[in-house]
């Protein structure tokens, strides 16, 4: 039987055989579609053939669903489809059966189609890291190896070319309208849609930043949230020039694009009703208030003829008022931890007659390595509840907090896991998980790589305590990183992260754990373009990791203190050279606009290292916890 992924609906194995050619010559019964971008090297579209003497026949089936097909393979391959998506896929699957069968295949039958309409990826641009458009189409390329269907790139600050604010764009650090537009083609061949992503309510931190828009800002003086102070960061929705700066926004962008949709986006208002618009939300409710800004934002949105998209943490907390929302708009509930309650919000969204899209996470954020048991239940409980609930889709988010510090291949296993998943929910998906990744995305001969970078996402197993949306190593990274620029910098890192030290035999035990993944990937025997950079990129991750956890113990008491201070001398000692590999690391696939911005965070955590070193070099044991 061939390993086929997705899984494909039905297949069945008859007598015979059909002998594959170097290549095979092709034919539709009606108008010739391009479906051959990812299959020209078993496939000859150019040669002429006829009915009669093509390998293949394509035939049009209006029976079909939009993304259905039928492949049946007998003394000529025949591929049925309705829509141009539905002959990509049953190519897709013919590679694979003709991959593994060589020289000869077996008859057969196959019907697919997918369990889910939507399939998406959405990879975050703006935190920092943009990536070079090489890499953004190796990323659209995978994603139509897994039949996904949907992609965004996040956008908030000036990661796009806003032809109305050149002074805000920095050197190579935006994707311009001409190489979005290259994107789009590029994923419209592949049949992805490529949907526009603009942020303009809360996330608006480096529009307020500057002179120009500073005064739209709901708190300009920003506020105190979870453990630091923020930055303004969402517009006053009672000003109209809040409403003006979207609409310039959006025609810098959205007259650009072809599909149909669009993500609005409008999550984390952080400061609404904390600052200029606190009475209007105390008179009419803070709903209300975020409502009346959307339905302004929304007319304009349908000017240009798109269908927005909007994330739903707002408004799940105002069921009552859904009802005000247009009939087209989609809900797009998120949440990226094992237990984020997509049945319950979608039962309740179906109930009310909303339009709703769930977005699990790669988890790939605030983590160095993601967190697996986490993105593996999260993406699974989004698939089932909006299978079950009947949901337009899923949208798996890939975002970039703290520097974007992940590397890509971080996102790969959530990133495969949804495409197998969100096509055919079949139990047992994540098992073939291992088998992909090294067959499909690191051609590892050893099969070593796929299990490795799965098991490297679960090094929080070994931390004292859970925590939301990252892991407690990560989480010692960015408040040390922070501290530095406090006074009492030692008391403020204590104060965040004192529940959290790592015991000398969980640390320990830590160490190990990482020695043995370094172990693995020296085993590996991996072919994909990327194979070294991908083990270098490993390495530093795993850097990373044991970087954090060694200022995890840096103040723990019941560790000798010789040891700690040990710890602390090796990452100063090693700060030029981590620093100069992370940079290499980071251009090799990004821009270079924006990098200054994320080694800054790391320099301020290895200077943090230092302080805390000649902190215990002066005061030894004398200080509380």
């Amino acid at each position: 039987m061939y390993k086929i992924y997705p899984n494909v609906k039905k297949i069945f194995l008859e007598q015979g055989e059909f002998l594959v050619k170097e290549k095979l010559t092709v034919f539709f019964q009606d108008e010739k579609e391009n479906v051959f971008t990812l299959t020209k090297e078993f496939i000859d579209e150019k040669k002429k053939a006829t009915e009669k003497t093509a390998d293949i026949i394509f035939i049009k089936d209006a029976q079909l669903g939009e993304e259905a097909y039928k492949l049946e393979v007998k003394e000529k391959i025949y591929i049925y489809y309705q829509t141009r998506r539905g002959a990509l896929f049953a190519l897709q699957t013919l590679k694979q059966i003709v991959s593994q069968g060589k020289t000869k295949i077996n008859h057969l039958q196959i019907f697919d189609e997918p369990d889910i309409k939507i399939r998406g990826y959405m990879l975050d641009i703006s935190r920092d890291k943009v990536p070079k458009i090489t890499t953004i189409k190796s990323i659209i390329s995978r994603m139509a190896e897994l039949k996904m269907n949907h992609f965004e790139l996040y956008v908030e600050g000036f990661s796009f070319e806003y032809q109305s604010f050149p002074q805000f764009l920095e050197e190579d650090g935006y994707i311009s309208i001409k190489e979005y537009q290259e994107l789009e083609n590029y994923a419209n061949d592949l049949g992805i849609d490529m949907v526009p992503n603009q942020n303009g309510f809360g996330h608006m931190a480096k529009w307020l930043a500057t002179e120009e828009f500073k005064d739209l800002a709901e708190c300009p003086e920003g506020i105190f949230l979870w453990g630091r102070h923020r930055r303004p960061s969402t517009l006053n929705p009672l000003d109209p020039r809040s409403l003006e700066l979207i609409m310039r926004m959006y025609s810098d962008m959205l007259p650009y694009t072809k599909s149909s949709y669009f993500n609005m986006n409008f999550d984390e208002p952080f400061e609404l009703g904390k600052g200029k618009s606190k009475e209007e939300c105390e008179k009419r409710g803070i709903g209300n208030v975020y409502i009346d800004y959307v339905l302004k934002a929304y007319e304009i949105i349908k000017q240009y003829q798109k269908t927005p998209l909007i994330w739903g943490d707002v408004l799940i907390k105002h069921p009552d008022l859904l009802g005000r929302l247009p009939k087209d708009m989609i809900f797009v509930d998120w949440g990226y931890d094992a237990t984020h309650p997509f049945d319950k919000n979608l039962s309740l969204l179906k109930k009310l007659g909303i339009r709703f899209m769930a977005a699990p996470g790669t988890t790939s954020w605030s983590s160095f390595t993601a967190r697996n048991r986490d993105w593996s239940e999260n993406i699974t409980n989004a698939c089932l509840a909006v299978k079950q609930h009947g949901g337009e889709g899923v949208l798996l988010t890939d975002w970039g907090d703290f520097g974007h510090l992940q590397f890509l291949p971080i996102s790969y296993p959530g990133l495969v896991y949804m495409g197998l998943y969100s096509w055919r929910m079949k139990e047992g998906t994540y098992l073939s998980l291992k088998a992909y990744l090294n067959a499909y995305i690191f051609d590892d001969k050893a099969e070593i790589m796929g299990e490795c970078l799965l098991d490297l996402g679960n090094y929080y197993r070994f931390e004292k305590d859970y925590r939301s949306n990252g892991t407690p190593t990560f989480y010692h990274f960015m408040w040390a990183s922070l501290a530095n620029g406090e006074k009492d910098k030692i008391q403020y890192y204590i104060d965040r992260v004192k529940t959290t030290f790592l015991s000398e035999k969980k640390f320990n035990l830590m160490q190990k754990f990482l020695d043995f993944k370094e172990y693995e990937l020296e085993l590996t025997e991996m072919n994909c373009n990327d194979a070294d950079l991908v083990k270098a990129e490993m390495k530093q991750a795993i850097r990373f990791i044991r970087m954090a956890q060694k200022v995890n113990i840096g103040l723990n008491k019941k560790i000798d203190i010789r040891l700690r201070k040990k710890y602390l001398e090796e990452i100063v000692s090693v700060k030029k050279q981590f620093i100069n590999e992370q940079k290499r690391l980071w251009h090799i696939r990004n821009k270079s606009g924006g990098f200054e911005d994320s080694i800054f965070l790391v320099t301020e955590f290895i200077d943090f290292a230092e302080s805390m070193l000649e902190f215990l070099n002066r005061r030894g044991e004398d200080y509380e916890i």
